[in-house]
C-alpha cells in the first residue's frame, strides 16, 4: 500500500479508538461499572490500528514494501484481523459492564471470534514480517527497489 493509504487507514483507526473511548465512558456512566474487556478496546484500537499503520508507512517510505506482490493481501488480512478483534473485544466488554447473562453457547461463539479474530492479526503480521524481511535482504544485496510501480520477484 501506499503512504498516503497507510496514513489514512491510521487517521480512520485513530478515530475508531476515540468513538471506542467515547463509548466506553458511556458506558461507565450508564452500568456504573469500570474496567474489563471494555477498557482495552480503547488502546487496543490505537496501538494496533493507528500506531501500526503509522509504522508501516515509515517502512513503506525506507523499503517501498508496496512493490511486493504481497502488499494489498497483507493490507487486507491485517485490517480485517484488526476490525474483527476491535469489535470482538466491545462486544465482550458490553456483555461484561452491563451485567447481562448470556448462554454458554453465545460466551464461546465470542471467545470463538476473538480468536479467529487475533489468529488473522498473527497471520497479517507473519505476511508483513515476510514481505519486509525479504525487502531488507534485497536493500542488503544493493538492489533499489524499482519505485515504477513494478513488481519485482519476492
Amino acid at each position: 500500500m501506499k503512504i498516503r493509504s497507510l496514513v489514512i487507514t491510521a487517521a480512520v483507526f485513530a478515530a475508531l479508538g476515540m468513538i471506542v473511548g467515547m463509548i466506553y465512558h458511556g458506558m461507565i456512566l450508564s452500568f456504573g461499572r469500570v474496567g474489563g474487556t471494555m477498557a482495552a478496546t480503547h488502546p487496543m484500537t490505537f496501538v494496533l490500528g493507528c500506531g501500526a499503520f503509522l509504522i508501516a508507512a515509515i517502512l513503506e517510505k525506507l523499503f517501498r514494501l508496496s512493490d511486493s506482490k504481497l502488499s494489498v493481501p497483507t493490507y487486507v488480512v491485517y485490517v480485517v484481523g484488526v476490525a474483527l478483534t476491535v469489535l470482538m473485544l466491545a462486544v465482550r466488554g458490553y456483555v461484561q459492564l452491563s451485567g447481562a447473562v448470556i448462554s454458554d453457547g453465545a460466551d464461546a461463539a465470542i471467545s470463538g471470534a476473538a480468536g479467529i479474530a487475533h489468529t488473522v492479526i498473527a497471520v497479517g503480521m507473519v505476511m508483513y514480517f515476510v514481505m519486509l524481511i525479504r525487502r531488507i535482504a534485497r536493500s542488503e544485496k544493493g538492489e533499489k527497489p524499482t519505485g515504477d510501480g513494478e513488481e519485482k520477484k519476492d
